[in-house]
């Protein structure tokens, strides 16, 4: 992993946060082809990124998947944790469509957005989790290379914020996803297992289409611990990693 800055001031008796993340942000550039702790249905090249490698999702799909944290799966810890005692934390990622086409070969468009699971807490329909659409892929959305984002303020709210799906479980009545009984919000950010960026949007069901998308500089921002957490007045910079 290549540090593009590092810089920390702190007091000598410095700070501690709610869990083994600390302030920092941490960009995936798949330079080189590295994969940088991702798999999914992407490739990794070396070049043709924003700048450097990407990740390429170039074949018959029906929905983009790349994730860290799967079970059995490369896990960039950076990604994955507790994100309690944090505020204002920022994901984000650059994509670009190259096409993307339905079967016989018209432009369309699909969502696309991140999703977090905690495994601790299981449902009828398997791991509780989070997911909220960043925007639209497509010829006409991104035919260049676009900053997707997305702030959590609070992440020890109970309830989901606006755009927020949970899933895990399903309405009875509606047969939406919901989150399954003793998860919340705030429980899924407390203990991510696995992070993705993905087309699979909870409750609903995409055909196959014709993929040549990129995506790069997938990063999280994690600004500074929440109210409460410093144990001394100290002055921080945040550390840029690109790996």
């Amino acid at each position: 992993m290549k540090k593009l800055a590092s810089t920390v001031l702190v007091s000598a008796l410095g700070f501690v946060t709610s869990g083994a993340l600390a302030a920092d942000t941490t960009v995936v550039g798949f330079d080189g082809g590295d994969n940088g702790g991702f798999s999914g249905n992407a490739i990794f090249e070396a070049t043709g990124g924003n700048p450097g490698g990407a990740a390429r999702h170039i074949t018959d799909l029906f929905f983009n998947d790349l994730r860290t944290g799967g079970l059995g799966e490369p896990a960039n810890t950076n990604f994955l944790g507790d994100f309690s005692g944090f505020t204002n934390i920022e994901f984000s990622f650059d994509i670009k469509t190259n096409m993307l086409d339905d079967f016989i070969g018209n432009p369309i468009a699909r969502p696309v957005g991140i999703m977090l699971i905690d495994r601790d807490v299981q449902g009828p329909s398997g791991p509780s989790g989070i997911f909220i659409e960043m925007g639209i892929v497509g010829e006409a959305f991104t035919p260049d290379w676009t900053t997707l984002s997305v702030a959590i303020e609070d992440p020890t709210a109970t309830d989901l914020p606006p755009g927020w799906i949970g899933f895990g479980d399903e309405d009875p009545n509606t047969f939406e996803p919901i989150l399954p009984a003793g998860a919340s919000f705030a429980s899924v950010l407390a203990s991510v297992d696995e992070f993705r960026i993905t087309g699979a949007v909870p409750g609903f069901f995409f055909t196959n289409a014709f993929w040549d998308v990129q995506i790069d500089n997938i990063s999280v921002t994690v600004p500074a611990p929440a109210t409460g957490m410093l144990l001394a007045t100290g002055l921080l910079a945040m550390r840029r990693r690109r790996g």
